[in-house]
């Protein structure tokens, strides 16, 4: 997952390179210009349809790495790997959002409205958001600060990614057993380069045919319309892959208490080797009860995200509400129920040593006990 999250990051670097040589950062001109890409620039629809598909594949690699890392407990491997992690997660969804914005469609005006005004939370919120937009409402001066954001922040996740590798490197990767596998590691060439090329070759496959076959499958039929400032649309969402943040923000009727809480279930993977101890076994492999509660807390996180493209009423905001209790409470039930069920099964096995000690005393003292 992660060679390929290169790869991809690579991708979505060079074509949006390619696409700011015909994208104009202005109100009046940002649809034009992603038309002219779209309909008269050389192959510009082959570009922008790799950048949007890419963006996607890019976030879903990154759900499935995460989830991969919390099954196999690469948490408790090196902390600083995992927290590097974390904060190319951060870095990555505030591209991805910034990238949301600049086509200047309707969901991208009314996306960027709801996000920065979730800064006036904060004290001096409100002072900062002006300073953001460059005023009091969001203009061309907001749009070529989020074009210049967008297109710097790629690079410093590249860079902290070729950090994240080298800190992957002090102590290893974790393994599907969890255990420590020093003594049995293999080159990295031929064995993972073949399986990396392998990948790659999978990954490709796919990002060509979404490119060419479905090139607006996660697209809002709403980001092609004109923006209209005074008529609010009736459901306003992001992309799919921050639905499940967007249904969690939303299921909190007061702001600042929805705000906190949706940050906290973005970054709630963190407190994941604050709360783990040292376990033998750092896979769920050997716990079943923990594989139980990771395979509710995915089916919670596509609940969450099929929640937060609804529009907010009647049940769907209960549904939402249930899901982030659900949510959170997971972030902190699966470590604790993995050091829980090691403890038990060590003092099982401990408890059993210690009787069979008994039981070999007994049969070894019993007949002399008895001739005496």
């Amino acid at each position: 997952m992660g060679s390929m999250l290169f790869l991809i990051l690579g991708a979505q670097i060079l074509t949006g390179v390619m696409l700011t040589m015909n994208y104009t950062a202005d109100e009046q001109l940002a649809v034009v210009s992603v038309d002219y890409i779209m309909r008269d620039a050389n192959y510009g629809w082959i570009i922008r349809s790799l950048h949007m598909g890419g963006a996607s594949m890019f976030f879903a690699l990154i759900y499935m790495h995460i989830a991969r890392g919390v099954y196999f407990g690469a948490y408790l491997k090196n902390t600083h790997v995992w927290y590097s992690g974390l904060t190319l997660y951060l870095l990555s969804m505030g591209v991805g959002f910034l990238g949301y914005v600049l086509p200047w469609g309707v969901m991208s005006y009314w996306g960027l409205t709801v996000i920065t005004n979730m800064m006036t939370v904060i004290p001096g919120g409100a002072r900062a958001l002006d300073w953001f937009q460059g005023g009091f409402v969001i203009s061309t001066v907001t749009l070529k600060r989020v074009f210049v954001l967008h297109f710097l922040l790629p690079f410093v996740i590249l860079g902290l990614s070729l950090a994240h590798v080298l800190l992957l490197h002090v102590n290893g990767s974790s393994n599907p057993l969890g255990l420590d596998e020093t003594n049995f590691s293999v080159p990295f060439h031929p064995y993972y380069s073949i399986k990396d090329l392998a990948g790659f070759a999978l990954l490709l496959a796919g990002l060509v045919g979404m490119t060419f076959t479905f090139a607006s499958l996660t697209a809002d039929p709403l980001q092609w319309q004109p923006i209209n400032k005074m008529k609010t649309p009736a459901v306003i969402k992001p992309e799919w892959y921050f639905l499940y943040a967007y249904a969690i923000l939303r299921s909190i009727p007061h702001k600042a208490g929805g705000v906190f809480t949706m940050f906290a279930a973005i970054a709630g993977i963190a407190v994941f080797p604050m709360i783990s101890s040292n376990e033998n076994f750092q896979s769920m492999k050997a716990c079943p009860p923990a594989r139980l509660m990771f395979v509710i807390w995915v089916a919670n996180f596509m609940f969450l995200t099929v929640i937060g493209a609804q529009e907010p009423t009647g049940g769907w905001v209960l549904a939402g509400q249930f899901g982030t209790i659900l949510h959170l409470s997971a972030l902190v039930m699966i470590p604790m129920i993995k050091a829980d069920w090691e403890f038990y099964l060590f003092m099982t096995a401990q408890l059993d040593e210690e009787e069979s000690v008994v039981n070999d005393v007994k049969r070894f003292l019993g007949p002399r006990l008895l001739s005496n």
